[in-house]
């Protein structure tokens, strides 16, 4: 019996002792903090308020990093806007462009700062120029704070630069491919692809040439019957673009196509082209407004009699697209329309248009939508006869139809604090 009394005075002790340390052992270890650390987080109560405006940055490792500063979840409430774009570069990096943009008594402190990641570049290396830059570009919004007096600048002799001698020529390579297979009791599935391509691209001249294939098969089991699916799609592509001034350019393109789907054994395409951008491209970052004109000459090889009642046929065409994208503080919007038609009848032509918006105009509340339709009057490869259930099931035929369209949309209000500086990963 004592020996039970004294197991239970032991688990009770524990139990008090726990809740104590709930209850007053934040306090107690604020109480001991150094006088520097308060004198700190004094400090960081003035220090200026940044919106990270970037939806591929690993935030929490910014955080880390830069930890004297205060981060808001909604951009009204920031001294700083970060706006953070990537674009790939010419070897298959990416460059990045940092634009601050100051906010209400910041609002005359405006700069942008861009920087390069070679294609060889690992995640570390993308988050260390990433943090170096936003260290850089914060320093004159710091030195307008109590916080000037905790910042140290340091300065590192650039190594002489060597010239070197591009072997390549501006070329790159890149080989791919992959497989996939997944399955159940009444359903197996195969997919493998495979793509070449070869790019050169400088100020003047674009060059894009690719090469790719891909094969899927499916096999069902339905009421002791099986049902086989199978897709294949090859292509061969060339494009060439050359720059004439900031706002207009020329090229061409040429394509060889391939597609069980679409009813086409091949297809051999060629297309010219003339551009024009309302805006400058050095802006394409930020703001583009494109109109593209191409005239197309298209020859094509059937797998099976069109609706037509034609197993080849030769055809002119003409395509214009428009193209229009903004990023800005307040969300970006990006609208495209494109229309073409058959020379050799007009009635044969096809209307799309795609946008997205994603808007946060007002504290806390964002909205975004996409949508898109298209009108559609030019499928002259659709085969002759009637598509059998399985075929259309299965998606192994394209089917006739005179407009397809998309939408989608989303909305999401915060609310509450407007701090977001701490990082915790766990669980």
């Amino acid at each position: 019996m004592g020996q039970t009394y004294k197991h239970s005075e032991r688990y009770i002790t524990v139990f008090l002792m726990t809740v104590f340390l709930l209850l007053f052992g934040g306090k107690l270890l604020k109480a001991g903090q150094p006088k520097d650390t308060i004198k700190e987080d004094t400090l960081k109560e003035q220090a200026p308020n940044v919106y990270l405006d970037c939806w591929f940055c690993d935030k929490d490792h910014i955080k880390r990093e830069i930890h004297y500063l205060n981060y808001v979840r909604d951009r009204k409430d920031a001294d700083v806007h970060v706006m953070i774009a990537s674009e790939r570069t010419a070897s298959g990096g990416r460059r990045y462009t940092v634009y601050m943009l100051g906010q209400q008594e910041y609002g005359h402190l405006q700069d942008t700062l861009r920087f390069n990641v070679g294609p060889e570049a690992s995640e570390e290396d993308r988050r260390r120029k990433m943090v170096h830059t936003l260290k850089t570009g914060l320093t004159p919004y710091i030195i307008k704070t109590p916080l000037w007096e905790n910042l140290q600048v340091e300065y590192s002799k650039p190594t002489e630069p060597q010239k070197t001698k591009d072997k390549w020529n501006y070329w790159v390579f890149e080989l791919s491919a992959n497989g996939r297979m997944n399955g159940e009791e009444s359903r197996n599935s195969y997919n493998l692809r495979g793509n070449i391509e070869a790019n050169k691209i400088t100020k003047d001249i674009k060059l894009e040439f690719g090469a790719g294939g891909s094969y899927s098969k499916s096999i069902y089991e339905v009421n002791s019957k099986t049902i086989t699916s199978i897709h294949r799609n090859y292509n061969l592509q060339g494009l060439a673009v050359k720059s004439l001034s900031q706002h207009w350019s020329a090229g061409g393109s040429a394509a060889l196509l391939s597609s069980r789907y679409m009813n086409i054994k091949m297809l051999a395409s060629v297309a010219p082209g003339i551009e024009f951008n309302v805006f400058p491209y050095s802006e394409s970052t930020t703001r583009q407004l494109t109109f593209l004109y191409r005239p197309e000459f298209m020859s094509s090889v059937y797998e099976d009699t069109t609706i037509f009642n034609k197993i080849r046929e030769s055809r002119i065409r003409e395509r214009l697209s428009v193209d229009y994208k903004i990023k800005k503080e307040w969300g970006s919007v990006n609208f495209s329309l494109n229309a073409s038609h058959y020379f050799h009848d007009f009635s044969k032509n096809r209307l799309s248009f795609n946008s997205s918006v994603s808007l946060n105009l007002v504290r806390g509340l964002n909205v975004f939508f996409n949508a898109g339709a298209s009108l559609i009057h030019d499928q002259l490869s659709l085969p002759k006869g009637e598509a059998t259930s399985e075929e259309i099931l299965t998606r192994q035929q394209q089917l006739a139809t005179d407009y397809n369209y998309h939408a989608s949309f989303g909305i999401s209000y915060t609310f509450g604090s407007r701090y977001n500086n701490i990082v915790n990963p766990r669980f």
